[in-house]
């Protein structure tokens, strides 16, 4: 099997080759960008859909963290090598390397990451989240992501063809959720910073902006390890260009803005993004060339179900002289 995947499912299906080592169904694709570099995301769920394989189907992940080693390609499968390092009655953990295959025939590590899972305890002692930051339109009021959007061009906010590349750019993820954005959120009055102008959050520091959306799979998600790469997926969005668009700058402000590492958590055992969930960004600290940033998401029943951090590299551009001599 090759080619695209038509829906999440596919997407985060992975088959066993050979006792722990694992290959994509499909290839990974592009989000957010035109080059032949893969949404990070991809890599995330290929190693969860692989450790979640290789564990007994009464462990439930609670913990995956990692690092991007590199960026995967969009014209070739991915691949995940599956180390055991611990299992006992009630933890177990994995060790997972994504790599791609290269023209060589050599195997270039696209990402590492180190996943914990535990089986369901009996009984807890104390239940408790926190609630989102600030107050957001309600669900039930919002219109469809793509008519928030449509409605921003037919007020003449935005231009049809700006919005017509914003759709390309992420196009993935329209094929694979749902989605509304309440317009409380600094990423929806920006177009994911596709376009500049004021916001309603211009007079808070960086650090107190926040953004909003609303998603679920958009074709069911069948078993309890697809649920988890699909989470993981859909957590790793975005988090890498929230401080550019909550500076009201964009990916063309920058010299370089990716993902360097994630820490991917789980609050509950039953996630199921086949239903309705909120999620919130925000960015917490950058300095150093690098950003520090968070989103967390809730369900229906306002449980925080899940929270996904990311260190990410944000170097400014070159100066113009310099981008001429690497042109050359």
């Amino acid at each position: 099997m090759a080619g695209k995947a038509s829906t999440l499912a596919e997407q985060v299906a992975v088959k066993e080759i050979e006792t722990g080592r694992y290959v994509s169904l499909f290839e990974p694709d592009r989000m957010g960008n035109t080059a032949n570099i893969a949404y990070g995301g991809c890599s995330v769920a290929m190693a969860i859909a692989a450790a979640c394989h290789s564990v007994p189907d009464q462990y439930h992940l609670y913990t995956a963290m990692g690092n991007f080693l590199g960026p995967a390609l969009t014209d070739r499968k991915l691949f995940a090598t599956v180390r055991k390092i611990r299992d006992t009655r009630t933890f177990a953990t994995r060790q997972v390397e994504v790599s791609q295959e290269q023209d060589d025939g050599s195997s270039r590590p696209c990402m590492i990451v180190l996943l914990d899972f535990q089986t369901q305890e009996p009984s807890t002692v104390l239940t408790y989240s926190e609630t989102p930051f600030r107050t957001y339109a309600p669900f039930d009021d919002l219109p469809s992501g793509r008519e928030s959007y449509q409605n921003l061009v037919d007020q003449g906010i935005v231009k049809q063809e700006v919005y017509d590349l914003q759709r390309r750019m992420f196009a993935m993820m329209d094929k694979y959720f749902d989605a509304k954005y309440p317009p409380e959120g600094m990423m929806f009055q920006l177009m994911n910073g596709m376009i500049k102008r004021p916001t309603t959050q211009d007079h808070m520091p960086i650090t107190e902006k926040t953004s909003a959306d609303y998603f679920r799979a958009k074709h069911k998600l069948e078993t309890w390890q697809d649920q988890a790469a699909g989470l993981g997926f859909i957590m790793d969005g975005a988090l890498s260009f929230v401080p550019l668009t909550h500076s009201t700058m964009s990916l063309a402000d920058a010299g370089a803005c990716s993902s360097l590492d994630f820490a991917l958590r789980l609050f509950v055992n039953d996630v199921d993004i086949n239903e309705w969930h909120f999620r919130e960004y925000r960015t917490v600290t950058g300095g150093n060339g690098r950003t520090y940033s968070e989103s967390r998401l809730w369900d229906a029943k306002g449980r925080m179900v899940a929270n996904m951090t990311q260190q990410s590299i944000l170097r400014p551009k070159p100066p113009p002289k310099q981008r001429a001599k690497a042109a050359l």
